[in-house]
């Protein structure tokens, strides 16, 4: 049958408990329940850092696409006319095609233009779209994970993903420097070891913004290089297919340097996680450790649960350890 709560009882409380709790925590839990406790100090310059990401990705697609423009342009005068006549003939510029110039002129400059594409493809991915989901997309094991679980404005990783959040690491640093104390040891400022990111994390973040501010070009633009009025011009340059592949290589060679260095910030914001997690499980085996320690302490001091350390698995060093606690000669 149902079970009816007895009407009127309640719990026995200390005398004098009422709204004795102190005003400071009351104002914390306001601030714990709206979700107001936690900052992420790295949230602002990750935001601008994304932001230029998305801006120099949108301005290399731009330049990819005039590009792509202007191979189609040289492309298209490669293409017999229609309809055919004999010998065949293309739709080259008339001039370019007086001064000796062919459609294999041309194929060489549409091939410089297309390594640019493929670098430009490169950059924008793997290079910059790898660098924003490293610290920008949530719910996967990356610095944005790390950095919010470690400022407390993430209170769990999501399932599958096991990695420590503030609480934890507070609590952790809280009792082993608290026991280092009881033991004597010299003092270890554990909290700046295992939240380094969120102390040196904005420096990083600077150094990777200070980088993809910076033009990849060099500041000189693709139309500079006139590829199409130099094609088309009447008469053309003196060696005009070689220079315009010249001019192209040597507009572009910035780009490539400029992605080599930008794929190095990744790597450095992954290791900001693999420092931290690393000082993390240091901790948390020497805390496992000091608690075993008192574990085995507890059993020790009582002769019936002693016996089995000094005479059935207890080292030698431990059963010294006993002896001399035993004797007096030790606490």
């Amino acid at each position: 049958m149902s079970i009816t709560f007895t009407e009127g009882l309640e719990p026995t409380f200390p005398p004098q408990a009422f709204d004795s709790e102190l005003e400071h925590v009351k104002l914390l839990y306001t601030e714990v329940e709206a979700g107001g406790a936690h900052v992420n100090v790295l949230a602002d310059p990750i935001n601008e850092l994304v932001t230029e990401i998305d801006s120099r990705t949108s301005e290399l697609n731009a330049i990819k696409g005039t590009i792509e423009s202007d191979i189609a342009w040289l492309q298209g005068t490669t293409v017999p006319v229609d309809p055919p006549t004999s010998p065949p003939t293309t739709n080259l510029p008339q001039c370019w095609e007086d001064a000796g110039y062919s459609t294999g002129d041309i194929q060489s400059i549409i091939g410089a233009l297309q390594g640019v594409v493929s670098t430009i493809d490169s950059t924008v991915s793997p290079t910059l779209s790898d660098l924003k989901t490293e610290i920008n997309t949530v719910d996967i094991d990356n610095f944005k994970l790390h950095m919010d679980l470690l400022s407390g404005v993430d209170e769990a990783p999501p399932p599958g993903i096991f990695k420590p959040n503030n609480p934890g690491i507070m609590g952790m640093v809280r009792a082993v420097t608290d026991i280092e104390h009881r033991f004597g040891q010299s003092f270890t400022n554990y909290l700046v070891l295992c939240f380094e990111t969120l102390f040196l994390g904005d420096l990083t973040v600077a150094n990777a913004q200070s980088h993809i501010e910076t033009d990849p070009f060099n500041d000189v633009t693709y139309g500079s290089v006139n590829v199409l009025g130099r094609v088309q011009a009447c008469p053309p340059e003196n060696n005009a297919s070689a220079s315009i592949v010249a001019d192209i290589g040597t507009w572009a060679s910035p780009l490539g340097t400029w992605n080599t260095t930008t794929a190095t910030h990744k790597p450095i914001f992954e290791q900001h996680v693999i420092d931290d997690m690393a000082e993390f499980h240091s901790l948390e085996d020497k805390l496992a450790r000091y608690v075993q320690a008192y574990n085995i302490s507890a059993y020790i001091q009582d002769p019936y649960y002693a016996f089995m350390y000094t005479d059935v698995f207890g080292s030698g060093s431990v059963i010294n350890i006993i002896n001399q606690l035993q004797s007096g000669a030790i606490k």
